[in-house]
């Protein structure tokens, strides 16, 4: 998400230092104190025993289990799933932090405010106009059952059946070109003027992750009034193909309930709110989009398709759980009967009725399964396989190979045909080895612990500072290091930083943002270990340089017998010869302990 706040590294630092992490993150967990750090059960991955770790004077937090592991703005931005300018101002709103608005960089930032600000002036205008009395909006919504509480509370609107009450409402604050950019207005086709693109229309309210109006979209009024329904033009701050509808009101709700429901419209949607189902949000009576189901990624694990119940709205339903699969997502879909909508069943049946349908979506497979039926009798072999074909098509989405393969043992128990044909049938890989992994936290541990104490233990002195700091820091060569992350962060803590003071965390990691980095970062900081000495410190950088070393000698060595059988001249062997005996000599004046070998190695 793009943000129009200055978030600099001066203001990172100073929210690190306001936000109180174990305020944070005990309203998540619960966490008990152990000496100068707390400990509690990690909020990220299900365990039985305490591996989460926090650290209120450092402002880091780190789980020994699943690698999860930063600051507190990254924790929000986990706990959350927000993006980092979202985490950002939740935080400095909770913790009194003000961030400056910073210039627009990108071309046509000023003119974006001023677009957002029409639109807000025109929503205000729209929801003034649905309050009036006997309000023909007002008198439908009535008529459909939905309480003026849940009409005003998304911000709802009426535009007048005029072709000029909005743009004279607001032609003495916004210039006419503005406005038709805003999709507000109609440029003439003679090309003179321009005209109310709304009119005579309920109005629903299309937002930005921000909670900000960005347009709008109609439900025509009138009978014969085409199109039935009419949203904004593409515009610099409005997308179709990104935007949900209702999103922002949902996104709590489906961080609480851990999964969204989709639907296809808006008044789809306001059956599902009206039935108690929050989470739910809608793709505006389109197809969903790949950077939608991506958006819903980021926020849920779970989404349940809650499409209507004819042919356009299941073939539509098969098309969006691919969509969803494709993005890592579990997928159920609702059985809506035969030719209702969400709608539909709401005014039949009631919310209790439509909710408990919900409720009982069954997994996108025993779906997929029941509409398309492969194993229906009386059906002809080509017909069968172009069923499972179709059905395949769709499993085949999964990106994981184990849980795609896990799918196809289903479809060959289901359909009767032999795994290892349906797998070769569709071009995929091998078979996987199924791997049982009970670990449902966050990925990238193995890859933190991979690294070699003694990176991790150079890492260790230098957070802390003191004197040991000195010594590192004179001696330590980057080449040394063979992991980037680590070097990334050596290269922070080494920069201006008195070697006897002990590190301002905030400020050092300020402009860190990278989960790998964040994580390397908390778990150095925050592992439990003997206080560094300056004989294990002088051990750590002789096995790194001696690690080092080894690697130029191997490397020489392979140039040299490269360059021997290419018959180079005498010269260049000799010179490459005289290096590897260079190198060599220095890994035996070094002669490293067995302790600091394995340091090193």
């Amino acid at each position: 998400m793009t943000s129009d706040l200055d978030i600099n590294d001066a203001v990172l630092a100073q929210l690190r230092s306001a936000a109180d992490i174990i305020e944070v993150i005990g309203e998540h967990t619960r966490l008990k104190k152990a000496g100068r750090s707390w400990k509690g059960l990690c909020p990220f991955h299900n365990e039985r025993t305490p591996s989460f770790t926090v650290d209120r004077e450092k402002g880091l937090y780190h789980c020994f289990g699943c690698g999860a592991g930063g600051d507190v703005i990254h924790f929000v931005r986990q706990i959350d799933r927000l993006d980092f300018p979202e985490a950002v101002e939740a935080l400095a709103s909770r913790f009194g932090v003000s961030i400056p608005k910073r210039p627009s960089r990108r071309p046509g930032g000023d003119r974006r405010e001023k677009l957002l600000e029409a639109i807000a002036a025109a929503q205000r205008f729209f929801a003034a106009e649905l309050s009036k009395p006997a309000n023909p909006a007002a008198r439908y919504l009535e008529e459909r059952g939905v309480p003026a509480e849940v009409w005003k509370k998304l911000g709802m609107g009426y535009a007048p059946d005029s072709w000029d009450s909005l743009g004279r409402s607001l032609s003495g604050a916004f210039p006419e070109a503005l406005l038709v950019e805003a999709g507000l207005l109609q440029p003439r086709p003679e090309g003179r003027g321009a005209y109310d693109r709304f009119r005579h229309r309920l109005l629903f309210v299309l937002r930005d992750e921000r909670g900000r109006a960005v347009g709008f979209g109609g439900r025509a009024l009138a009978a014969g009034q085409d199109p039935k329904y009419l949203n904004s033009p593409e515009s610099p701050i409005f997308q179709k193909k990104r935007t949900l509808y209702g999103f922002f009101e949902a996104r709590d709700p489906i961080r609480r309930r851990e999964r969204a429901v989709l639907v296809e419209g808006y008044f789809d949607h306001l059956a599902l709110l009206r039935a108690g189902v929050e989470e739910t949000v809608a793709s505006m009576g389109t197809a969903l989009t790949p950077e939608q189901a991506e958006r819903l990624r980021r926020h849920a694990d779970h989404v349940i398709l809650c499409y209507d119940g004819d042919a356009a709205g299941r073939a539509a339903t098969r098309t969006a759980i691919g969509l969803c699969l494709a993005q890592g997502l579990r997928v159920s879909v609702v059985r809506l009967p035969e030719g209702e909508d969400p709608d539909d069943v709401l005014g039949r049946a009631g919310p209790a009725v439509l909710a408990s349908l919900v409720e009982e979506a069954p997994d996108f497979l025993q779906w997929l399964l029941e509409e398309i039926h492969p194993d229906q009798q009386g059906i002809s072999a080509s017909e069968r396989s172009s069923r499972v074909t179709g059905l395949l098509e769709i499993v085949k989405t999964i990106p994981e190979p184990i849980l795609r393969y896990e799918q196809y043992r289903k479809v060959s128990q289901a359909v009767g045909i032999p795994i290892d044909v349906l797998w070769r049938g569709q071009n995929l890989s091998r078979i996987p080895k199924l791997q049982r992994n009970d670990q449902q936290g966050t990925s990238g541990n193995s890859a933190v612990l991979s690294i070699s104490p003694a990176e991790r233990r150079v890492l260790r002195v230098l957070l802390q500072g003191g004197d040991l700091k000195l010594l590192i820091s004179k001696s330590l060569r980057e080449e040394w290091l063979s992991n980037e992350g680590v070097r990334k962060l050596v290269r922070l803590l080494r920069q201006k930083e008195s070697d006897s003071e002990t590190v301002d965390f905030p400020a050092r990691i300020a402009h860190l943002k990278e989960q790998g980095d964040l994580s390397l970062l908390s778990l150095v900081a925050l592992e439990e270990g003997p206080e560094p000495t300056r004989e294990s410190v002088q051990q750590a950088l002789d096995g790194l340089e001696t690690s080092y070393l080894r690697r130029e000698s191997g490397a020489l060595l392979t140039a040299i017998g490269r360059a021997e059988s290419e018959k180079r001249s005498k010269t260049e062997i000799d010179g490459l010869l005289r290096q590897k005996q260079e190198v060599d000599r220095r890994i035996k004046q070094l002669k490293p302990s067995r302790k600091g070998n394995e340091l090193g190695d």
